[in-house]
């Protein structure tokens, strides 16, 4: 079968806003598939991330989904996995711009349909030397009081979590399983598609719980970056087997805001954006 790699697509390259060369191919990983030493990295990128309050910093990409308001991300439409990809895109520029030259680790996922639960590196609050775990949680912040309510959400200052059964066999209780994602791997028509992975996409929303569960606060928790760039990853994994398929009706030009420089068209290739998906022996490869 061919890789992920070998999807092509006529739209332009985005405009790049970090350090990242478009020209050398990033590589996303899976959550365990990553070294002691990526791991690491990426820690650091995430408190780095954390500690600054300006527009480079986690709680301001964290917001740009739920609150503060405008609430920004596009849900229930064909445009749920473009926004999205785009979204990715631009936390992983600023994640990478806090990263050592040469230590560039991208985006992992996390495979929620072969895995009894929150990967490791996420679910451990602290780490072997005793300090805490930023993959964990994370502060909710620069959202104002009066935001918190009860049409929004209940205030909080901390993401936090209330996992679901694990295991397999869980039903929708559960998280979703290997032939539920075979199944959504093979419809043709991308309307069909999009519609039922969001579907699996709020089971495990749902699943996780706790900060998660609640729209305008879930990309606070750290897993969310995991779950979604596994989304991502199933909409690569979905065009490789449906070359050509596109985005139904969705305009190729609409633009995909608050990103200033990307359209619909710009998301319809991941080689275009920079990254790839590793190789990697899962339940997510289409027949």
């Amino acid at each position: 079968m061919p890789s992920v790699t070998e999807i092509s697509s006529a739209a332009p390259a985005a405009q790049a806003v970090s350090k990242t060369n478009l020209s050398v191919r990033r590589y996303r990983k899976s959550v365990t598939g990553l070294t002691v030493a990526e791991l690491a990295t990426l820690r650091g990128a995430l408190t780095k991330m954390i500690a600054l309050s300006d527009d480079r910093g986690f709680g301001y990409w964290a917001g740009i989904h739920g609150l503060p308001l405008p609430i920004s991300c596009t849900h229930g439409s064909p445009l749920f996995l473009p926004w999205h990809r785009a979204y990715l895109y631009y936390f992983e520029q600023h994640l990478l711009d806090q990263m050592p030259s040469g230590q560039s680790v991208s985006l992992p996922w996390w495979d929620w349909s072969t895995q009894a639960g929150i990967p490791a590196a996420y679910a451990a609050a602290k780490l072997p030397d005793g300090a805490e775990n930023p993959l964990a949680g994370a502060p909710i912040s620069g959202i104002p009081a009066a935001q918190f309510n009860d049409e929004n959400v209940p205030q909080a200052e901390h993401t936090f979590r209330q996992p679901g059964p694990a295991g397999p066999d869980q039903g929708p209780a559960g998280l979703p399983s290997a032939w539920q994602v075979a199944a959504v791997l093979a419809l043709k028509d991308f309307d069909d598609f999009t519609v039922q992975l969001e579907d699996l996409h709020n089971q495990v929303h749902v699943w996780v719980g706790g900060t998660m569960s609640e729209i305008p606060l879930a990309a606070f928790d750290p897993v969310f970056w995991a779950h979604h760039t596994m989304i991502d990853r199933l909409w690569a994994l979905w065009q490789l087997a449906h070359p050509g398929a596109g985005v139904g009706s969705v305009p190729l030009n609409h633009p995909l805001g608050p990103f200033p420089t990307l359209t619909v068209a710009h998301t319809l290739s991941t080689t275009a954006l920079g990254y790839d998906y590793a190789a990697a022996s899962s339940s997510a490869t289409p027949a």
